[in-house]
C-alpha cells in the first residue's frame, strides 16, 4: 500500500500495479527526500520516470505548483491518472506526458525549481542526467536523483543520503 506522507492529500491511499520495472519510491525514503528539499510551496517540479506518480504526487500535496510528469510505461500513466482523479487533483496543476525521457529532455524549454528522477536501477547514471537537466533548472533549483547505492568521484557539490540498497542524490545549480 501506498499512502501520500504530507500535505492536503496525507494519508490518501494510492494506487499501483507490480511490474519489476516500476518501482514506488518508498516512503521513508521520500520523507527523507522532501524534510531535505524542504519549501516546495509554488514551486514548478518535473517528475522524471514517474511511474505511478508517487513523488509528484507527494510535491502537489506539500503545496507545489505544478508538475509535469514524464514516463514511457502506459501501463504506469494509466495508473497516474486514475490517482490523480482519485485525488480530485486540480488538471491545470499537472500535465502528463508519455514520453522517452531522455528524448523528452533535449526537447524541453519550460524551466523548473525541482527536477526528480528515478529511472530503473542500473539503466542511467547522475552523470549522464546532468548535463540535460541543468539548462532546464532554475538558478537555484534543485535536481533529485534516486538510485541504487554507488560511489561518485564528482567535482560537484553533492548532498548523498542512502537508505539500505538504495541513495538520494541532490545537487542544487548555482
Amino acid at each position: 500500500m501506498i499512502k501520500i506522507i504530507a500535505g492536503k492529500y496525507k494519508n490518501r491511499k494510492l494506487k499501483y500495479f507490480n511490474i519489476q520495472s516500476v518501482r514506488p519510491t518508498q516512503a521513508r525514503v521520500r520523507k527523507s527526500m522532501f524534510d531535505t528539499l524542504g519549501n516546495i510551496e509554488k514551486k514548478a517540479v518535473l517528475d522524471l520516470f514517474c511511474g505511478i506518480g508517487t513523488i509528484g504526487i507527494e510535491a502537489l500535496s506539500r503545496g507545489a505548483d505544478s508538475v509535469c510528469f514524464i514516463d514511457h510505461n502506459i501501463k504506469a500513466l494509466n495508473v497516474l491518472k486514475k490517482n490523480l482523479n482519485l485525488l480530485n487533483v486540480n488538471q491545470e496543476t499537472c500535465s502528463i506526458s508519455k514520453n522517452d525521457v531522455m528524448k523528452y529532455l533535449d526537447n524541453e524549454k519550460n524551466k523548473y525549481d525541482l527536477i526528480i528522477a528515478d529511472p530503473p536501477y542500473g539503466k542511467f547514471s547522475f552523470i549522464d542526467l546532468v548535463p540535460k537537466i541543468s539548462p532546464l533548472l532554475r538558478s537555484g533549483g534543485v535536481f533529485c536523483y534516486e538510485s541504487k547505492k554507488e560511489k561518485h568521484t564528482l567535482d560537484l557539490n553533492l548532498k548523498i543520503k542512502n537508505f539500505g540498497n538504495s541513495q538520494l542524490i541532490f545537487w542544487r545549480k548555482e
